[in-house]
């Protein structure tokens, strides 16, 4: 099932004129608008580069992982705060204030309703969400599924009332943080109740890396399919990258983020498959907090067979999703 199906199965020709282009206005966004860019440009004696194709790129310096988790995001902010309609605390992997303009919640919520779609989200489904409703990426969620016409059930965090919603409900697919799962489990089992005896059969895990060592001890514990969504405090999104129900490396909303491969340690970039290296990732629908060549520090290799879904973006894997994990 697609969200999107004429951008997940846009052709790679098409998806690379439309990167370059968003690539070009991102840039030059930044660097007029980004105190964070116009001081980094600066230090680095960078002017505005000419981007005549996507490998240029390569002309513009990385934004370290210690940048992007140290640098206040007001810094990165390119608008006044009377054009934000949202700020919001992400807490994983570490604490970093966001924030969006209605451009850029929009194109969040779309980005997360292609993945709960991927995973096999309908109009049929009864979805719990659990955790704080401040959570921006669980607002999110709850506006993808709406959009999607799913029923959507903000459990909240409070264990009784999400276990009496749970029993109140046909709920079939449960959200939220692979800890927060994990917590609720173990306290259902300890209150004797069994998350397996309700009618869940999806768990949706939001992950702060592409790996979710919870993943199998969840599956097991609750006999449910769990499928792992990469929640970024660093970007502030979820959907950025997500498993489709084939379960075999992750796709990457490509007409929202430009990935590329990078060489531990180094500014090499990696084009061949099965080789490891480290995602970067640069924003080209962000309006309020672009970020540009950011360093992840996610190991992840590039899948260059097609995918059974039949969706054409990039596909990534790490070495324990490629195990199943």
């Amino acid at each position: 099932m697609y969200a999107n199906q004429e951008m997940e199965q846009l052709d790679m020709d098409e998806m690379k004129k439309l990167q370059l282009e968003r690539l070009k206005r991102t840039v030059s966004w930044a660097a007029e608008k980004s105190l964070f860019y116009q001081r980094k440009f600066d230090d680095e004696g960078i002017s505005e580069p000419e981007l005549n194709e996507l490998s240029d790129i390569t002309k513009l310096p990385f934004t370290t992982n210690k940048e992007l988790m140290e640098t206040p995001g007001s810094e990165f902010l390119t608008l006044p705060f009377s054009s934000i309609s949202r700020v919001a605390l992400w807490e994983h992997p570490q604490y970093a204030v966001h924030y969006y303009t209605q451009n850029d919640i929009a194109a969040n919520v779309e980005m997360v309703s292609r993945a709960l779609a991927a995973a096999g989200i309908t109009r049929a489904s009864v979805v719990g969400l659990l955790g704080d409703m401040a959570d921006s990426g669980l607002m999110d969620t709850q506006y993808a599924l709406e959009m999607l016409g799913a029923t959507a059930i903000p459990l909240s965090t409070e264990y009784e009332r999400a276990i009496m919603l749970l029993g109140a409900t046909s709920t079939d697919v449960l959200v939220g943080s692979a800890r927060r799962l994990l917590r609720f489990v173990i306290q259902s089992q300890a209150d004797g109740k069994d998350i397996a005896d309700y009618p869940v059969k999806k768990i949706i895990c939001l992950t702060e890396g592409l790996q979710n060592p919870l993943r199998a001890h969840i599956e097991r514990r609750t006999n449910t399919v769990v499928y792992n969504l990469y929640s970024s405090s660093v970007f502030g999104a979820l959907g950025m990258l997500y498993q489709c129900e084939s379960h075999v490396g992750q796709h990457v909303a490509e007409d929202h983020y430009y990935p590329e491969i990078v060489a531990f340690g180094s500014d090499e970039i990696i084009t061949s498959t099965s080789v490891m290296g480290e995602l970067v990732l640069t924003t080209l629908t962000s309006e309020g907090m672009p970020i540009i060549r950011g360093r992840t520090g996610q190991p992840v290799m590039m899948i260059d067979t097609p995918c059974p879904c039949g969706r054409k973006l990039m596909r990534l894997n790490t070495p324990t999703a490629a195990f199943g994990q």
